[in-house]
């Protein structure tokens, strides 16, 4: 006998990395105010790591207390590095232990992805960046090494350099370098979702442009309900349990 198909599908939390500049918060707001609207039947919160709140604790006991049994989380995070691998996962054995049958699963990260090689590249064209500019895709930079070689391969695949605001290499030296070579102009593609303190190195770099941040934009809600529905997809055959009767 087959098991009954769902009708309400499993909620969406959404996790950002939070920043200490109030500036961000507002740009994560307005992603997850547009994914409620891109997919009005799928209850989707915001919460953070650190800096802003609600955080994860408290956004998960709230989703429990609303009636929530299943959970997927999309981490609002370029690259799957750290974050991602193991501060994510504790935070849900955690929820887990205090909340015994709520079922949950991790969806990888938004990067990398053709969508966000687009909007980077529709940011140089907004930014009046010339087709002959030498273009530093500006990155935060991680810990981990395979998560660092991943940025670097955007890079690759956009035809930049990539440079860190926090690690090596250094997103200011980088451009020095290609000022050193005789590149002009110097453009600094700002690989970040939101401006924050490091994505302000970006602007310190002596780059002759910088791009804005990806932001809230459809690309980017696109992406996140690609990687929501395809984590539905493996949390429903982990469990057993009935499809998700939703979009698609």
């Amino acid at each position: 006998m087959n098991p009954p198909a769902r009708v309400n599908p499993p909620a969406l939390l959404a996790i950002a990395h939070g920043s200490p500049q109030p500036r961000a918060e507002p740009v994560m707001r307005e992603l997850i105010a547009r994914v409620r609207a891109a997919r009005p039947d799928v209850p989707a919160v915001l919460a953070h790591l650190g800096f802003s709140q609600p955080d994860v604790p408290t956004a998960i006991d709230d989703l429990v207390a609303a009636g929530v049994r299943e959970l997927v989380v999309v981490p609002l995070l370029l690259t799957a590095a750290y974050h991602v691998n193991t501060d994510i996962p504790q935070l849900l054995r955690a929820a887990e232990a205090r909340h015994p049958g709520l079922r949950w699963i991790v969806a990888g990260a938004l990067g990398p992805h053709p969508r966000l090689f687009d909007l980077v590249r529709r940011r140089l064209a907004e930014a009046g960046a010339p087709s002959d500019a030498a273009v530093v895709l500006g990155a935060i930079g991680t810990s981990d090494p395979r998560a660092n070689a991943e940025l670097a391969g955007v890079a690759a695949t956009l035809g930049a350099t990539i440079g860190f605001a926090s690690g090596e290499p250094d997103v200011a030296d980088v451009v020095a370098r290609l000022r050193e070579r005789g590149h002009r102009p110097v453009v600094v593609a700002s690989y970040v979702l939101a401006p924050g303190k490091l994505p302000d190195r970006f602007s310190e770099t002596g780059a002759d442009i910088v791009t804005e941040p990806l932001g809230a934009d459809d690309e980017i809600v696109a992406v996140v309900l690609e990687r929501y529905d395809a984590a539905v997809r493996r949390l429903m055959a982990i469990s057993g349990g009935g499809p998700y009767r939703g979009p698609g």
